[in-house]
Order: structure tokens, then sequence, then C-alpha cells
């Protein structure tokens, strides 16, 4: 049997990933719950995409902004610590979420104003979570660990439409904002469980500037040609699939005529992909994350990306949306395998960090593109536009794909 589990039997056979494993499931659940909640009651309220593309910027440019600062605090101090205080605070904004829809004052700004805080609030949590696994995780456990934790997420984004809509249509907005109050209660409970590695040390206090560690993770990423071209393709692979998703709302209601039902199953069957995309890679260990199946990942991406935009119902839009979720998922898995074992612990939540910041960067950049070109252009026109400059990108990936790959196989732990 754990022959055949391969690196997911590996994984659950570490009981701090099993405690992990309780919490992070519930809370992944209720985040996307939470997640669409919002994008539908933007639509909702406003039936306007540049009000989804304002909203997914007020989550999206904080965090941004944030990010690299987040990465110097996550290697500075006691990274735990940070997760649990940004937690509470985006538990705290759950609840008002909850508290509003519920007394029906929930307005657009009113809206606008708490994704906001839940940006600022993930500056600060995302950086911190990549340095968690590492902590409780030993490291010949940490790549199956990495990608079965991948596979909550996914999970959360493949039952967590589902469920939204479901709550939405029955209970409203203000049962799904309260279900991710309920979540982060499940998480912290689960985080104390946790028990710390022996070898793990506290971090050393650094008197240089934050402006010296930031310029230091820089100079980790630039002198690594891998993870220099690989964090460009995946820059490009971002703004799109959030420029995606992002009009999903708009696509379901106005061309498949299918409501927020029709949403739903949108998300849930990129979900669907990516989580069997992450349980694939974790079965398979480390032996299935290579720089060059990302590569090819991406280009499936892309294929399935143009399905989408021109499928004529909702059934085959679906099934675009699970390949879609699948090729992106083993590049977005495989990438952040790859950088946290090729990096030391030292610099870890820099480089972390500053991929976040690329990744929300081009959200950010992505989803405002398109949401104002769509309102003079329609939803596919720009989107076209999107996925041949993607890939034009990846074309310079793929020829240079040789000398990517030695670049993670000469070194495996950049100091």
């Amino acid at each position: 049997m754990h022959i055949a589990l391969g690196g997911i039997g590996t994984a659950f056979a570490d009981a701090n990933f099993r405690r992990y494993s309780v919490g992070a499931i519930i809370s992944w659940l209720s985040f996307f719950i939470q997640t669409v909640a919002v994008a539908w009651l933007t639509w909702d309220l406003t039936h306007s995409t540049t009000w989804l593309a304002v909203i997914a910027l007020l989550d999206a440019v904080p965090m941004s902004v944030l990010a690299p600062l987040g990465g110097i605090i996550a290697d500075r101090h006691d990274r735990f610590r940070i997760l649990m205080v940004a937690y509470s605070f985006a538990t705290l904004q759950a609840a008002l979420l909850a508290a509003l829809a519920f007394s029906g004052t929930l307005t657009i700004e009113r809206l606008g104003a708490l994704t906001l805080l839940h940006g600022l609030v993930h500056a600060f949590s995302v950086p911190a979570q990549f340095g968690l696994l590492p902590r409780f995780v030993a490291r010949d456990r940490l790549p199956s660990a990495i990608a079965v934790a991948s596979a909550y997420s996914n999970l959360g984004f493949f039952l967590g439409p589902a469920l939204a809509g479901w709550v939405i249509l029955h209970f409203g907005v203000g049962v799904a904002f309260a279900s991710n109050v309920v979540g982060y209660g499940i998480y912290f409970w689960s985080a104390a469980l946790l028990q710390r590695l022996p070898e793990d040390k506290p971090p050393i206090a650094s008197n240089r500037s934050i402006a010296r560690d930031f310029i230091e993770g820089v100079q980790t990423i630039v002198g690594h040609r891998g993870i220099r071209a690989l964090l460009a393709l995946m820059t490009l692979g971002d703004a799109l699939a959030a420029a995606v998703r992002q009009m999903l709302p708009a696509f379901s209601d106005r061309i498949f005529h299918s409501g927020v039902q029709g949403l739903s199953a949108l998300l849930a069957g990129a979900g669907a992909g990516a989580t069997l995309a992450a349980l694939w890679l974790a079965q398979g260990g480390m032996r299935r994350v290579t720089s060059t199946r990302i590569i090819w990942a991406f280009l499936g991406f892309l294929a399935a990306t143009l399905v989408l935009l021109t499928a004529g119902g909702l059934s085959m839009a679906v099934a675009a949306m699970v390949a879609r979720g699948f090729c992106f998922e083993i590049c977005r898995t495989a990438l952040v395998a790859l950088l946290q074992t090729s990096v030391s612990d030292a610099v870890r939540g820099r480089i972390m960090s500053t991929q976040f910041l690329l990744q929300q960067g081009a959200r950010a950049a992505g989803v405002a593109t398109i949401g104002w070109a769509a309102t003079d252009w329609g939803l596919r026109g720009p989107l076209f536009w999107g996925v041949l400059l993607a890939a034009l990108v990846w074309s310079a990936a793929f020829w240079s794909r040789h000398a990517v790959n030695a670049a993670f196989t000469v070194s495996t732990t950049v100091p």
C-alpha cells in the first residue's frame, strides 16, 4: 500500500503533517467559499466587469506591494507566530463580512474596504506560510508534503465553489462568510497540536537594513538561471489565469446563461483538475517535479484556455476548466517545490515572497487589463491576445529548457 501511495504515503507518515492536514483541509474549503461569495456579490451588486477588476485589485495590490516586506519579516522572526497573528486578523475580516451581510448593510464600497484588509493581512501570512512546513516536516518528506498540501488548496478550489453556490442559493452570502470564520477556528486548533522539529532553529537576529535583505533575495533569484526563467514564464501564466478566473461570473451569466450555478461548476472543474494534478505530483514525489514538466504543462494550460474561450456551451467550458486546472497546478506546485528545495532556509522567505510578489503583481495587471478591455471589446477578444502573448514567452522558455533544467540539477540548494 505504501508503494502504491508513493509520495502521498511518505507525507502522511509524518505525524505533524497529519495534524496540519485537519485544519488545512477545512480552512481551504471555507476560504474558497468566501472567495466565491465575494466575486458573486460583487457581480450581483454592480453587474460590472470593471468592479470585478477593482475588487480583485484591492485584494492583490497590497499583497504585491507588501509581500517583499512580509518575506523579510518571515526570515527575521518566528514564521509560525507571524502566521497566527495574520490569521487572527483574517478571522476578524471574515467576521465583519458576515456581520454586514446579515445586517443587509454590505455595500460595494464596504466590500472593497474589507477586501483591501484581506490583501494587507495576507501580504504577511503568505511568506510565513511558505516556511511553515519546513519547520514541522522532515526534509526528506518535504517535497511530497508540499504537493499534498497543494492538493488541499485545490480540493478547496474544487469543492469550495460547489458548496458556495449551494450555500449562497439557500442561505445567502452571510452564511458563506461566516463559514470562513469557522474554518479559521479549526485551523487554529490544528496548528496548536503541531510539534516543532528538534533541528528547527529560530532565525538569527539581523542588524542589516530591510533594503539590504531585499536586495540579497533578488540577487539570489537573478543569479539562478532556472529560477529566473520559470518565474518569468509563470508571471505571464498567473496574469492570464487570474484574468480568466475573475471574469468567470460574467462568462457564466452573459455567455452560458447559467448564473451562480454555472460559476460554481466552472470553478469546481478547475479545482478538480488541480486536485488531481497535485495528488499525481505527490504520488510521484520529487522525481515528477522538474522544470521541463513545468514548461510542457504550461503549453497544455494555454491550449485548454483556448478551448474555454471557444466553448459553445457550459459542458465544454467545464471540461476545459478541468484541463486548465490540471496543467496549471502542475506548473504552480512544481515551481513551489523546486523553489523550496533549491534555496536555503535563510533566504526562503525572501525568495518565496518575491515569487508571491510577481504572482500577485501579474494577477493584478492581468485582471485590470482584461477587466477594463472587456468593457469595450467583449470578454473573449482581450483574453485571446493574452494567450498569444503568453505563448510567445513560452516559446523562449521552451528553447532554453535544457539550460533551465541543468541549473536546477547542478545545485539543489542555493546558499
